[in-house]
């Protein structure tokens, strides 16, 4: 007992120091809740805009609709090419002068 009393200032550092120690490699090991709790509000977010983005099967839909409307533009395309062709000659007839 009397090794306590003489030496109580050192061992209680030596157990102050061990804790410390301890708690230092817990917070580098370990994630701090605010940290988890961040990362958990963040996981939330990305999945409700997960969940807000088109299955597979309106993805396939969007597609086809897609495939469907670049036909539909190459046959306008197609249309318009004599318009476009009278378009040119009534502009020349006019630059040329002609009433």
């Amino acid at each position: 007992m009397d090794i306590i009393r003489e030496w109580w200032a050192v061992i209680w550092a030596l157990l102050l120091t061990a804790w410390n120690i301890v708690q230092l490699f817990m917070a580098k090991t370990y994630a701090r809740r605010e940290a988890l709790e961040a990362v958990t509000v963040a996981v939330e977010a990305l999945e409700k805009k997960v969940d807000a983005l088109p299955n597979q099967s309106e993805n396939h839909k969007l597609q086809l609709e897609m495939s469907e409307l670049r036909g539909e533009l190459h046959a306008l395309r197609e249309k318009l090419e004599p318009v476009n062709h009278l378009a040119n000659l009534l502009l020349e007839e006019r630059l040329r002068g002609k009433p």
